[in-house]
């Protein structure tokens, strides 16, 4: 942040290749922390499939979660209609963050704080 970033993405691209490698989700915490009371924003993938880690990387200190590696993989299985049946299927991802959310008791993206998180 020191030299100009405006965000940190947090990833641990192919690190399950790794035996011992940390989770992307257990890394996200302390960025989070290193970079509370500035405006950076924190962008995560690795390991988002479902509407619940969602809720739990944004509850974390992520500003965006972004899904990546099935859009590729639905390109390569599918082509055009693959990545299409995707897209319907990530709409069913914000269906399942809404009610996960609901299930929370969240009524809104800022109310999703680390106490909805163990560990």
């Amino acid at each position: 942040m020191a030299a100009g970033a405006s965000a940190v993405w947090v990833s641990n691209h192919g690190g399950r290749q790794l035996d011992g490698a940390i989770a992307t989700a257990r890394a996200l915490r302390p960025v989070a922390d290193a970079l509370a009371g500035t405006d950076a924003e924190i962008h995560v993938d690795g390991g988002v499939r479902t509407g619940r880690h969602a809720l739990t990387a944004r509850a974390l200190g992520a500003t965006a979660v972004f899904v990546g590696r099935p859009t590729l993989w639905a390109l390569t299985v599918g082509g055009a209609a693959g990545v299409q049946r995707l897209l319907t299927e990530l709409t069913e991802l914000t269906a399942e963050l809404a009610h996960a959310m609901a299930l929370a008791g969240t009524p809104d993206i800022p109310s999703l704080t680390r106490d909805l998180v163990s560990g």
